[in-house]
């Protein structure tokens, strides 16, 4: 009975970009689910009730995903990755002469007018939108001329030939822009390994380009942490398309922008501990929090963008510290949002960019490469009337 209630409460989760059913999957009776293999049901415009968007069921494996952290230290991972036995070349969120996580505060088009919870166009140069065959995924974030970072959940079923990553976006209902977009193909995608899609757990992904972006004003990279630290206190952004409430049907068109509080683990677990997740809930250890106020959080759409915080020497200049991971709806007081913490991961980030620079010398995202203007077709998003909305 524990297991199953536990796995009724994962249920309630709504991750904070859905799809459509894969072609493994189909409609079918959510009783009919697979746990493991789909651990989320998924109801969608493909499917009408009571059926849901899921693989058929098969013998789940024993859940081991959900630990209880150890809230004794606030603002440091409850465990740490393994390290590379060997030094890896890395980004340094503020070395000299790097103008990574460098925002243009003010814009770029001073005639073009915005909304409170709008970015103005330019504003944050290192947001990027995934798409899929042509279909909006999510967001991301540039780290690297040539690598983009992003959620691993954003990619099930997804390949290689099916991405196209854009920089350099502001309205994705105009296809001419003062400051157009750029497109690039993915070579590789690396998920990381020990992604778990039922607690949100190691919620990462690198989309590793065909040819590298161009740094300029309107797309430019955003810097990593050096090192785990506290956030409590903070307020930091997010930047996004994705909705701007949950009762939403469409993506935002415009980049927007939210502000938000972070949150201690301990404060987070308790407040998710007081809604459908159950008093026995743990936080995974390398998830972070931020949100809970009322009307203001990042939703659906807005998986795999950039959670990012000021520098404290450079008030105009960010470095991100999550990834958009999961939440209960969104926008709901005292319920704040997950975030995949990124100081936690920033030495297996530095070992696949060496690894795959070193597997092919054209990618040379460490270097002064030399700089290529690659174009290829744009393609515009599709409108989807679908709702992703997990059974509560």
């Amino acid at each position: 009975m524990a297991r199953q209630w536990i796995i009724g409460a994962l249920l309630s989760i709504c991750f904070l970009l859905g799809d459509a059913c894969n072609s493994s999957e189909q409609c079918v009776l959510e009783d009919h689910c697979a746990v493991e293999a789909n651990a989320f049901a998924f109801r969608s415009l493909s499917c009408r009730l009571p059926y849901v968007c899921c693989q058929e069921i098969k013998e789940p494996e024993s859940d081991q995903s959900l630990t209880e952290p150890n809230m004794a230290n606030e603002g440091s991972p409850d465990s740490q990755l393994p390290r590379s036995e060997h030094k890896v070349k890395s980004f340094e969120a503020e070395s000299d002469g790097d103008d990574c996580g460098l925002s243009n505060p003010n814009g770029l088009d001073a005639d073009l007018e915005v909304k409170a919870e709008q970015a103005r166009c330019g504003e944050f140069p290192w947001a990027i939108a995934v798409f899929s065959n042509g279909k909006y995924l999510g967001g991301g974030s540039l780290i690297a001329p040539g690598a983009v970072l992003t959620a691993a959940h954003l990619l099930r079923g997804k390949s290689e030939a099916n991405i196209v990553v854009r920089a350099g976006e502001w309205d994705q209902s105009i296809a001419v822009e003062r400051f157009p977009h750029e497109e690039r193909s993915v070579k590789d995608l690396v998920r990381h390994e020990e992604f778990n899609y039922s607690s949100g757990a190691n919620n990462l992904a690198l989309l590793l380009l065909e040819t590298p972006f161009e740094i300029q004003e309107h797309i430019r990279t955003i810097c990593l942490p050096k090192e785990v630290k506290s956030l409590v206190g903070k307020r930091c952004m997010v930047a996004g398309w994705g909705r701007q409430s949950y009762p939403e049907k469409y993506n935002s068109d415009i980049l927007k922008k939210i502000e938000l509080p972070m949150v201690s683990r301990a404060t987070c677990q308790r407040q998710l501990r007081n809604t459908v997740m159950g008093r026995t809930f743990s936080l995974a250890p390398s998830l972070i929090c931020a949100g809970g106020e009322l009307d203001k959080d990042a939703c659906l759409g807005d998986g795999g963008s950039a959670l990012f915080c000021a520098l404290e020497k450079d008030q105009d200049r960010y470095e991100q510290v999550g990834i958009v991971n999961w939440s209960i709806e969104c926008g709901k007081k005292d319920v704040p949002a997950t975030y995949t913490n990124v100081a936690m991961f920033k030495d297996w980030i530095d070992r696949q960019l060496e690894r795959h620079s070193e597997s092919d010398v054209q990618y040379e995202p460490f270097s002064d490469y030399q700089r290529l203007m690659v174009r290829v077709p744009t393609i515009r998003p599709q409108r989807h009337l679908e709702e992703i909305i997990i059974k509560l």
